[in-house]
């Protein structure tokens, strides 16, 4: 039996998959800055890897299950399919806004940084979370939970357990390791660190120094 009980995925796999919806993560928020703000960056982060996705993406299955298969911490629900979906997107959407706030505040509270602003949002609530917003991270994470979760896993637990293990912990450790430092310089310095920007009104890419202050 593996990780997640009767599942029987291997730590390997569940390291590979949290390293993908990493970065999956970080390309998300570039297109929705694209969109927006009409440039990507580094996401403050030096590798191209935003670990929160990928935990929060290993939590909700853990907690939740799939839209098709809903299950509270491993207990299966006995609803129908339709009210199991229902009940999939409306706890994730809760989830979701509550994770921004609760993220976004502890941030602002022991960095003194305002990360992200949704104010000009309508139906925002608090500067952290939208209707909007936490509308749209709901429909994707339904999605990809719905439709390419369980297929993707499947697909990595084909992989030698060993190597994949090796290599999914080996990512998952520069994603965390690059997670933490730039937490603690966040703290430090209280500031956001801008290593590259592609603005795509100008069609330009500038290339940052790094600042260790």
């Amino acid at each position: 039996m593996g990780i997640f009980g009767d599942m029987g995925y291997t730590p390997g796999a569940v390291l590979l998959m949290t390293v993908l919806c990493s970065f999956l993560g970080f390309a998300l928020e570039n297109i929705w800055l694209a969109a927006r703000k009409g440039f990507m960056d580094n996401r403050n982060m030096f590798a191209p890897l935003l670990l929160g996705y990928g935990i929060a993406v290993m939590a909700f299955y853990f907690v939740l299950g799939t839209p098709g298969n809903l299950r509270f911490f491993g207990i299966p629900s006995k609803s129908g399919a339709k009210a199991q979906f229902g009940a999939y997107f409306l706890l994730t959407f809760v989830l979701v806004s509550v994770g921004e706030i609760l993220l976004g505040t502890a941030i602002e509270k022991t960095c003194g940084i305002i990360w992200w602003d949704y104010t000009s949002i309508p139906m925002h609530i608090t500067r952290y979370t939208s209707v909007p917003t936490s509308l749209g991270f709901t429909v994707v994470i339904v999605t990809f939970m719905d439709c390419f979760f369980e297929h993707i896993m499947d697909a990595l637990m084909t992989l030698d357990p060993t190597r994949s293990c090796i290599f999914g912990g080996t990512l998952f450790a520069i994603s965390a390791a690059d997670l933490i430092f730039n937490l603690v310089r966040m703290r430090r310095t209280g500031s956001l660190m801008t290593l590259w920007k592609l603005d795509l009104t100008t069609k330009s890419f500038e290339r940052y120094k790094y600042n260790r202050q």
